[in-house]
């Protein structure tokens, strides 16, 4: 089983790269949002509105998801994997594939820098948007540049390693709750920037289960930056002075490097102290950001993922054979 497992996860990372996400109902980020919003309305019936019972409901809904689209698929896969483990491996794969959305973002990254880089920021609007489930009107080209970059470091930190590791750690049941999870996490914080009291208990976890994968991602995507050139030598200053500054501590690490490698700053933020208005930036600008710096930061992206796959793999094959043999 520790074999098909492993098999699985490379077939739905391979189907990934060559054909990119499922479309539709096949799709899990399509799935997720609609049942989480769904099941809300329905708790907001049956619970006061408070900020309390919110928070109670919103674990009850995250516990209800992960059986759905966790729970269920993994016992599905033990069953079918004592009476056809051919089967059991296909599904496995089917899973692994749903879970991953690089190429997609890669895509659509594309897009938005060849829309800016062409004088159409309103085409570049409509592909952040996509991406986020935001409303991006508002924002001028600066903001869309360093939105897309963000997005970048955010697709390796959270859709690829978070993935990857929990594939490679436990295949397909791995992967779908903490992707489940994730979305979760992100419908919820679309809503707000501190997300809202039914997405406490998902953001929570994800904190937990992101942490790991995340740091190994800023670690490859460091190592990418290097070998494409970039001078890499402010990444880890940047991450230790400026990584508590984001809502989200996971995106920190990745955002970090990104804006330390292109020597540009990231997630502007206003705060209030004392009755002053001071505004926090992750990293340093040291030059005007354009839509190169959006194609620079989808090659790291990309980059990044291929090693952490590479890393991961060597690391579940290793240890596979060790308890195989």
């Amino acid at each position: 089983m520790l074999m098909n497992t492993f098999a699985a996860f490379c077939a739905g990372f391979a189907l990934n790269i060559m054909l990119g996400s499922p479309k539709g109902i096949l799709n899990i980020e399509n799935l997720v949002p609609k049942f989480t919003i769904r099941v809300e309305n329905l708790f907001k019936r049956g619970y006061k509105d408070l900020s309390d019972a919110h928070r109670m409901a919103g674990v009850m809904l995250l516990v209800l998801t992960l059986i759905v689209f966790a729970g269920l698929p993994t016992v599905l896969m033990i069953l079918l994997y004592s009476a056809s483990p051919l089967l059991s491996f296909i599904l496995d794969s089917f899973f692994c594939w749903t879970c991953f959305s690089v190429m997609h973002t890669r895509h659509e990254l594309d897009r938005i820098s060849r829309a800016i880089s062409s004088g159409r920021p309103d085409l570049a609007r409509v592909g952040i948007s996509k991406l986020t489930g935001t409303n991006c009107s508002d924002m001028n080209e600066d903001e869309l540049i360093k939105r897309s970059i963000e997005i970048a470091a955010d697709c390796g930190a959270d859709n690829a390693a978070g993935t990857l590791f929990y594939a490679a750690a436990f295949g397909a049941p791995g992967a779908l709750l903490y992707r489940t999870v994730s979305i979760i996490r992100r419908t919820y914080a679309a809503r707000s920037e501190k997300s809202d009291d039914f997405g406490r208990g998902a953001n929570g976890l994800w904190c937990f289960l992101d942490f790991i994968p995340a740091h190994l991602c800023a670690l490859m995507s460091s190592f990418s930056a290097s070998v494409f050139g970039f001078d890499t030598e402010n990444c880890f200053p940047v991450f230790k002075r400026d990584r508590k500054k984001l809502m989200a501590p996971n995106l920190a690490p990745c955002r970090c490097v990104y804006a330390g490698a292109l020597d540009i700053s990231l997630t502007p933020r206003s705060t209030v102290r004392d009755g002053v208005i001071t505004y926090e930036a992750v990293g340093d600008e040291h030059h005007i950001s354009d839509s190169d710096d959006i194609a620079a930061a989808n090659e790291i992206m990309y980059a990044s993922v291929f090693f952490t796959m590479l890393l991961l793999a060597a690391v579940k094959l290793l240890v596979t054979l060790i308890i195989v043999l």
